[in-house]
């Protein structure tokens, strides 16, 4: 956790978080991106079963939002609970999903769940790829942005449909700012400038609701099952 820290505020540093008057509702956006995205790379990796997976995700996921809010709340120069509460309750559920991603990879590049060289190379490769494809859907209305305006001319929810699948959107409509209008993206996005909704925090909440709700369900149900397999039958003895 240290060492996640430590990344982040370097990240955070080098994208200008540190200097004087940042926009606060940006700063808090780019806080839990960076957390978010540097997390996978320092969360210890899957545990032997899956309910003990899930447990280890959670804890991991709910320390790094509390580093999040910690960061929020230092860089912010003491904004109120109130600003960074959705920020965190909007990071907490995509770093679940994102580790849980992490610990699907990781089990299908190496099965052993052990201390051993592979198992770490399994979740170090892992990570990367989690945080890879993090970015990948964080920035889905850049580099997806052409493509959607010209579906828009069929389709009147194109646009709303991409803006709607970013995690980075997610991050920003909790923490109350408009994406598409920043600086950076005003003059690189073409979809600043064609009209786009953003999708409502309540809609938002549930869809992760559901997605978590779903992926305990699975895990459970893993978990029986391999219980099941490793179970031994009972045979009678012969008279």
């Amino acid at each position: 956790m240290v060492l996640l820290l430590v990344a982040s505020l370097l990240v955070l540093a080098a994208f200008g978080a540190l200097a004087p008057d940042p926009q606060p509702s940006a700063l808090r956006v780019m806080v839990a991106s960076v957390v978010a995205l540097l997390a996978p790379l320092f969360w210890p990796g899957a545990a032997a079963t899956p309910l003990r997976t899930l447990g280890r995700t959670l804890v991991w996921s709910l320390a790094a939002t509390l580093l999040a809010g910690l960061a929020m709340a230092l860089l912010g120069q003491g904004a109120p609970p109130a600003l960074l509460l959705p920020v965190c309750a909007m990071l907490l559920p995509i770093l679940l999903l994102t580790h849980a991603l992490a610990a699907g990879l990781q089990a299908g590049w190496q099965p052993e769940a052990t201390g051993s060289p592979d198992a770490q190379a399994a979740r170090w490769a892992a990570g990367i790829a989690a945080m890879l494809l993090l970015a990948l859907a964080g920035a889905a209305p850049l580099w997806l942005g052409p493509a959607a305006e010209l579906a828009s001319a069929r389709h009147e929810t194109a646009l709303d449909i991409l803006v709607a699948t970013s995690p980075l959107t997610h991050l920003a409509v909790a923490g109350g700012l408009d994406l598409l209008r920043t600086a950076w993206l005003y003059q690189n996005a073409n979809l600043a400038a064609l009209p786009v909704n953003y999708p409502q925090a309540g809609h938002l909440a549930a869809v992760y609701a559901a997605a978590c709700a779903v992926l305990t369900l699975a895990l459970v149900a893993l978990q029986r099952r391999q219980g099941a397999d490793h179970a031994i039958p009972l045979t009678e003895n012969p008279p």
